[in-house]
């Protein structure tokens, strides 16, 4: 894949995950601050399941880590969370070639916990919703 099949204004983002390698790449938006605001993927043959749409795994996979993104862009400091639950609706077929676009709402960030919302759209059509609740930890030291 090429650069010239990623829309402009996204940047390729490197995750520092095996599994994350595995399922991107993953590209995001930032604003004029450098804080990360939406998360962008092309769909390739991969992300499929059997029937040629993209795999229910994958579409929550995506919400995952823009939720992840979204949540380290909102502290102004380094924080470390843990997904507590993810619901998911599947709204409409994704496939090879589409470009989804992640767009997260973080609808409240306490002390402990965090309650966000997911869209996940392609050409502007929601494909995907999440909800999600994560909980801050911690930060071990490697």
């Amino acid at each position: 894949m090429s650069n010239h099949d990623i829309p402009s204004g996204f940047r390729l983002l490197n995750r520092n995950s095996p599994f994350s390698d595995l399922t991107g790449p993953y590209y995001e938006q930032v604003d004029e601050n450098g804080k990360h605001t939406v998360l962008g993927i092309r769909l390739t043959n991969e992300h499929l399941n059997k029937i040629g749409v993209a795999h229910g795994g994958t579409m929550m996979t995506i919400a995952d880590n823009a939720f992840g993104d979204a949540i380290l862009a909102h502290y102004d400091h380094p924080v470390a969370f843990v997904t507590v639950t993810l619901n998911s609706e599947f709204l409409s077929a994704a496939k090879a070639g589409d470009w989804v676009e992640a767009r997260v709402n973080i609808h409240r960030a306490g002390k402990r916990m965090i309650f966000a919302g997911c869209a996940l759209t392609v050409e502007g059509k929601h494909v995907f919703n999440a909800s999600g609740v994560f909980s801050l930890i911690e930060k071990r030291q490697a």
